[in-house]
């Protein structure tokens, strides 16, 4: 089986983070896993959350400061990150003039509901 995607669904937000996720829940209704393309305008930041599921980043354009158990760091262009199910965790733009673009592998798929603040 092949499933091409060329454009996801968006999850709606009123942060100005775009969420384009090309497989998941949304738009492919699955839940074993979701990769989505993540727009972080300048200067963006969530409040600290904890997920259910595993999330793999990996940066394609500027820096994404992940901050988890009393430590920080920036992935930049090429690079990729872990956070494990279960960790406090707060994702941000390092940047205040320039976006963050980057992929975000969740697994289990991404869920609203898979998240605690």
């Amino acid at each position: 089986m092949i499933k091409k995607v060329s454009h996801g669904a968006i999850f709606p937000r009123d942060d100005g983070k775009i969420i384009d996720e090309h497989f998941g829940v949304l738009h492919t209704q699955q839940d074993s896993f979701s990769l989505a393309y993540m727009t972080a305008p300048p200067a963006w930041r969530e409040p600290a959350q904890v997920a259910d599921f595993d999330e793999v980043v990996m940066v394609v354009n500027g820096f994404l400061a992940v901050e988890a158990d009393g430590e920080r760091v920036e992935v930049g262009a090429g690079e990729s990150c872990m956070v494990g199910r279960g960790t406090r965790v707060i994702y941000s733009n390092a940047s205040a003039d320039h976006p963050c673009i980057y992929w975000s592998l969740c697994i289990p798929a991404f869920r609203p509901e898979r998240i605690t603040m």
